[in-house]
């Protein structure tokens, strides 16, 4: 039971088929070679961002909400690019949360890796890369320090391979079959 409590500290997923599938996925996109170089460090932290985002419902209009207001003990939602900008902004002058470092990072995974093809019209993809490279770093505290640093360094890495995964998902779409 501890191992479970620590998998869900570490990852933020503990549904054992979202985050089977993101792997999955992610070792047939990235190629045996290079997955196994990240499989035990940070490619089941990468998996767990999908499967955390597959996961959970987010509230657009809450998180928009200039009343939305999480302890610093929750992951902190993101509605878009633009409102983790304008957070960094405000965190890089104040007091940083490590939960929202790390949370801001992940969304941009979300936002500028996974649905680049719908955001990099929009926003300039190398900045948010850059952001995101920083959030991981701010985030990189305590015993989850090591896969925070480990994050960072490979950053721009992680939303090319994201960006190639959402196109495959998107191209194989009618291939994908359900499990009986």
């Amino acid at each position: 039971m501890a191992f479970s409590q620590d998998f869900e500290d570490l990852y933020g997923v503990t549904d054992e088929r979202a985050l089977n599938f993101w792997a999955s996925h992610l070792h047939e996109q990235m190629g045996s070679k290079q997955w196994s170089r990240i499989s035990d460090s940070t490619g089941v932290y990468l998996a767990s961002v999908l499967g955390h985002f597959c996961l959970q419902s987010m509230d657009r209009t809450e998180v928009l909400s200039p009343d939305y207001s999480p302890s610093d003990r929750e992951f902190r939602q993101f509605a878009d690019l633009t409102q983790i900008a304008e957070f960094m902004m405000t965190q890089l002058t104040a007091g940083r949360e490590p939960l929202w470092m790390e949370s801001a990072g992940a969304h941009i995974l979300l936002y500028a890796g996974f649905f680049q093809s719908q955001n990099k019209h929009r926003h300039n993809i190398e900045f948010f890369s850059s952001l995101g490279r920083e959030c991981y770093l701010m985030a990189a505290v305590g015993k989850r320090e090591r896969t925070m640093k480990l994050m960072a360094k490979e950053f721009h890495q992680y939303l090319f391979h994201l960006a190639n995964l959402q196109r495959h998902l998107r191209e194989s779409r009618y291939l994908i079959g359900s499990v009986n």
